[in-house]
């Protein structure tokens, strides 16, 4: 048989913590919490070691999920790559979080793996350990008792157990009461919906923008004509944010973010803005050139190149003379052939 196990993170920024998870059915989970400044990442990768160093002894076949596209492509692909270049990315560089990285490529030595992002199937899986993730951290900062999960059961390490995904039934507590400024997605993951007053409203027309930044029908119109240009704007808020990046402050990057901010990574799968900030904060662009063009009187284009990829970034005005990114793309540059 194959097991399946998903993993995941929540981070609960007033208290500087970030709760991991790991789940296989409603019988076998575990779950912790991490302080100081650690990141969605480091979480999950905490969680899959915790899973895979209980596991160790069993020899079928694991698939794990993860709502990281990061974690994912180092479990399946980069850690062999680190390996066999002694530990060291391919350019010479330290590899982030070697250790836990190093000590979960051992327990994971000889086994059949598969790694990747969850979809809809195991979805109600990867919510069950988003859940776990969430309740252990509101648990420690509230003082509250602590359900650590009963981790592996012995019918499950000896063999003679066999996994229930089909009578999965997602159960979720009330969500504490949190202080209104706290961000929505910190206090209400998953979100699987999102209203309508969330999202940035267009009107139609030729002079038309984003509500609330001065366009036709804004409550801000009336300053319209002290707007600067977008492309003014975006620039001065891009070298906020490669300042921030450059520090590692996540924090300060992710209010940069739209609150629909998404990103594509280079598998093609969405990031989150959290996971998105996180990762910004681990691993800072580092462009050798930065182009910025203007799509419109409210919207603008970052471009970043660099020797192996593109990151392409769209700023809308946000609150008249500011804006905030909404979406990132990055696309790897081929291989020059030809040595060029």
């Amino acid at each position: 048989m194959t097991l399946t196990v998903a993993v995941d993170a929540y981070m609960l920024a007033e208290a500087n913590l970030v709760g991991w998870a790991w789940a296989i059915d409603q019988e076998n989970w575990a779950c912790g919490y991490v302080e100081d400044s650690a990141s969605i990442t480091q979480a999950q990768f905490q969680a899959v070691f915790s899973f895979v160093r209980r596991c160790h002894q069993i020899n079928e076949p694991l698939v794990i999920f993860t709502s990281s596209e990061y974690v994912a492509a180092v479990l399946q692909t980069w850690r062999h790559k680190w390996r066999s270049n002694n530990w060291q990315k391919l350019d010479g560089m330290p590899v982030t979080d070697l250790s836990i990285i190093r000590n979960i490529d051992h327990f994971l030595e000889g086994k059949s793996l598969q790694v990747a992002c969850a979809g809809s199937k195991e979805q109600a899986l990867l919510t069950q350990a988003h859940i776990y993730a969430r309740e252990v951290v509101y648990a420690h900062r509230d003082g509250k008792e602590i359900n650590l999960g009963p981790g592996i059961s012995p019918e499950l390490l000896s063999g003679n157990y066999r996994q229930n995904l089909e009578g999965l039934v997602v159960s979720e507590c009330p969500m504490p009461k949190v202080e209104e400024n706290i961000p929505d997605n910190v206090t209400k993951l998953p979100r699987n919906t999102q209203s309508p007053q969330t999202g940035t409203t267009w009107r139609e027309g030729s002079n038309s923008g984003p509500v609330g930044v001065g366009g036709i029908g804004s409550l801000a119109r009336g300053a319209a004509a002290n707007l600067r240009a977008i492309t003014q704007v975006v620039r001065d808020e891009d070298l906020r944010f490669q300042k921030y990046c450059a520090r590692a402050d996540r924090v300060k990057i992710r209010e940069l973010m739209h609150p629909d901010f998404m990103s594509i990574g280079e598998l093609g799968v969405p990031i989150s803005r959290t996971e998105a900030a996180a990762l910004l904060a681990e691993a800072p662009p580092s462009p050798s050139e930065v182009e910025v063009r203007e799509l419109g009187p409210h919207t603008a284009q970052v471009i970043y190149f660099d020797s192996d990829s593109v990151q392409s970034w769209i700023w809308i005005r946000y609150q008249n003379n500011q804006a905030r990114m909404i979406f990132q793309q990055i696309t790897k540059r081929p291989p020059d052939i030809f040595g060029m």
